[in-house]
């Protein structure tokens, strides 16, 4: 799957079973019920979830994610509920939005996966996503980088030592950070062309067979690559991509052919209202997607008043109440919208996005009083968010400076800077404000240190 831009999307091709083959070195493990992660690499749970974090670090640091709150929740809540809708045991699953308009997603070892701006252009309905999704799921389902690793045994080493290489150049040098890994890859990648298709088949029978079991229209997923075949008819880059996948029209046509159900009515999660966020927060000048005519009869029948609509509050989808927030906000002042903010945040305490853009309103105040209260909604929110990070170390920065070192090593250090953050825990320890400070730096330095010796050898 490829995910990078311009003159280093061909070299960058190769890039998701090399990874799979960086981190498959390691022998298996005894491993009891409780600890197991992806049993067929040999990981334990600590390992996958230290190889996610590697992962999305090292994709941040290439700057080429998309931080949204808000598209991050919503796409980590599908994929888990998808997760759940198998008996296949799987772990924690982590999402990403990559900053490239082409159609693709990918998976990754450590149960990540990502998805490109251009799939929500392309997918027009919950079900298309979902289809994808899906698909990108089940090749972490059917342990597809272990057989990957397998069928590519003789060249493991080579390929290895040249993805460490190219990665790690990549940071400084793309240049020759792509053509590093490129020549170490170029045997390897040509011999597992055959099997990749075989995967990809695999992935799309089961992801329909989940969509099915789960009441969305199990032919979403030939309606979308029927939609992708449109758009690359005329596109002379096309060809190189479907060397390592099945053609679409042929995607289609066994995807139509497989008897698992369809649904006239799939589950509407407000895919509308997220479509309209990435069209108007990323893709402005595109005009793909328009804010959701379900809103219309709201700003007929709207009051003169800055409290949310009761018609919106039944509703009961925190998702379509921070769309009429985020597009009424030109219309109240920031008070009301602070004040709606709080209402949604008390309707459902749960829902990160919500904290996070009433801790972002509050900031905006002046004051040391705000700046806590600010803080204060953010510790409601548990995931790890880039936002959320750069919030923090902000108004760590303001009312809070004892606690600046620590906010600031924590976005370096899942911003992909690793070595800036345990050089500024180290320099901090070494000049401490006080013992508490002292013992929470030391806590995250060790932290880090766990992280980064859980990767597999």
């Amino acid at each position: 799957m490829r995910f990078c831009k311009g003159h280093l999307r061909r070299r960058c091709s190769a890039l998701v079973t090399a990874l799979a083959l960086v981190f498959t070195s390691t022998g298996p493990s005894q491993l009891n019920a409780e600890g197991f992660g992806d049993q067929s690499l040999g990981w334990t749970r600590d390992q996958e979830a230290a190889v996610a974090g590697y992962l999305q670090r090292r994709l941040q640091r290439q700057g080429q994610v998309i931080n949204d709150v808000w598209v991050e929740y919503w796409l980590n809540e599908r994929a888990e509920r998808l997760r759940q809708a198998s008996n296949i045991p799987l772990h924690k699953v982590s999402t990403l939005t990559i900053d490239e308009r082409s159609f693709n997603a990918f998976a990754l070892p450590g149960n990540v996966m990502g998805f490109n701006l251009g799939l929500w252009r392309t997918a027009e309905t919950e079900a298309e996503f979902i289809s994808v999704m899906g698909h990108e799921l089940a090749h972490l389902r059917l342990r597809h980088f272990s057989r990957l690793q397998n069928a590519n045994r003789q060249q493991s080493w080579l390929a290895i030592s040249g993805a460490l290489l190219g990665i790690a150049l990549m940071s400084s040098n793309s240049e020759l950070g792509a053509a590093t890994f490129t020549g170490a890859q170029a045997s390897a990648i040509q011999q597992s062309l055959a099997f990749s298709r075989s995967m990809e088949t695999e992935a799309d029978d089961l992801s329909s067979k989940t969509l099915a079991e789960i009441g969305y229209n199990a032919q979403a997923g030939a309606q979308v690559f029927r939609r992708m075949q449109n758009q690359i008819t005329y596109q002379s880059s096309a060809s190189d991509y479907w060397q390592s996948h099945p053609l679409p029209t042929s995607r289609v046509a066994r995807l139509e052919s497989m008897d698992n159900g369809t649904m006239e009515n799939s589950p509407d999660h407000q895919y509308d209202v997220l479509r309209w966020h990435i069209a108007h927060t990323q893709l402005p000048n595109d005009d793909f997607a328009h804010w959701p005519n379900r809103y219309q009869s709201l700003l007929s029948s709207q009051p003169d008043s800055s409290a949310l609509p009761d018609e919106l509050i039944d509703q009961a989808s925190p998702d379509l109440i921070l769309g009429w927030i985020l597009h009424q906000e030109d219309q109240f002042e920031r008070a009301q919208i602070r004040e709606q903010l709080a209402t949604l945040t008390q309707l459902f305490p749960d829902f990160d996005p919500g904290w996070y853009w009433l801790a972002h309103n509050t900031a905006q105040q002046q004051g040391h009083g705000a700046c806590r209260e600010a803080r204060t909604y953010l510790d409601k929110i548990d995931a790890t968010y880039i936002d959320v990070l750069a919030l923090s170390q902000q108004l760590a920065a303001r009312c809070q400076p004892e606690r600046e070192t620590e906010a600031r090593a924590l976005w370096l250090w899942h911003n992909g800077e690793e070595g800036a953050a345990f050089n500024l825990l180290r320099q901090a320890i070494e000049q401490p404000a006080n013992t508490s400070q002292l013992a929470r730096l030391r806590q995250r330095l060790t932290d880090f240190e766990r992280q980064r010796n859980l990767l597999p050898s």
